[in-house]
């Protein structure tokens, strides 16, 4: 009787296996046509993609030509500025150079001017004056700002000290009254000789080409 009552009661619960699910497959089939238009697809895509990636590649390769265009032209302009300034400063220095030249130049002429005006003063006469300033050292002399020229007796003097040949040595007037029948006076020869003599003593002590043209020059004037 129990061995029933259990046989009941495993019948009454039984087990219920519940059916396994599984996700359907779905199964997409394709012609050859239809695969090949896909992939055509696909390509087409992908290939756009890359020309707008190199026509935005280009462009900016554009952009950056013409800005390079324009640094280099903006540059070419700089240069030229720059050469006309330089024309400029170069025209500027060679008008500043020939002003200084003629400035110089004219300071020179005062400085002959004043030259030939003193040389009476220490008796060098008008032949000797080319000689004079050949010697002469004209470096201490110079022109102040109101065109006076300063220095020149002192040279004068220190010139006629250093070559007595240059200045002329006037002869004594003869006395009136005084007998023509006397001795002849040799003084005025005697002191050309020498003023030869010193010149020629110079020339040969010193050795500049100055004093022995000085000498000759001397020479040929007092017709010794």
């Amino acid at each position: 009787m129990s061995e029933e009552v259990k046989d009941l009661e495993v019948t009454e619960n039984p087990t219920v296996e519940e059916p396994e699910t599984k996700p359907e497959v779905k199964t997409v089939t394709m012609t050859q046509e239809e695969l090949d238009a896909l992939i055509g697809r696909e390509k087409g895509r992908v290939k756009k993609k890359y020309e707008d990636y190199d026509d935005l590649k280009l462009k900016l390769a554009e952009y950056e030509q013409q800005v390079e265009e324009k640094k280099r032209a903006e540059m070419t302009e700089l240069e030229k500025l720059q050469a006309d300034l330089l024309a400029k400063d170069e025209s500027a220095q060679t008008l500043a150079q020939q002003l200084e030249a003629l400035q110089t130049q004219m300071k020179q002429e005062r400085i002959v001017n004043a030259f030939i005006k003193a040389a009476p003063s220490v008796n060098i006469p008008s032949d000797r004056i080319d000689a004079a300033l050949k010697l002469a050292d004209l470096s201490a002399v110079t022109v102040g700002e109101d065109g006076t020229v300063e220095g020149i007796d002192e040279l004068m003097g220190s010139l006629v000290q250093s070559y007595k040949f240059l200045a002329e040595v006037k002869k004594p007037q003869k006395q009136i009254g005084a007998s023509t029948n006397g001795p002849k006076d040799n003084a005025g020869t005697k002191t050309a000789e020498q003023l030869l003599h010193e010149a020629a003593e110079k020339a040969r002590l010193s050795g500049r080409a100055e004093d022995r043209v000085a000498y000759a020059n001397l020479k040929r004037e007092l017709g010794l």
